[in-house]
């Protein structure tokens, strides 16, 4: 049995890692905002 790997464009990847840290991003950015409220 043999296995194959293949591996994803660079382009790819990091498409895909915008898609998930800009609202990641956003939402902790968000969240210290009103965390930073809270304690003035």
């Amino acid at each position: 049995m043999t296995t194959q790997t293949t591996t994803s464009p660079p382009a790819l990847v990091a498409v895909f890692w915008l898609y998930v840290g800009i609202p990641l991003v956003w939402g902790i950015w968000e969240t210290l905002i009103k965390a930073a409220a809270l304690f003035q």
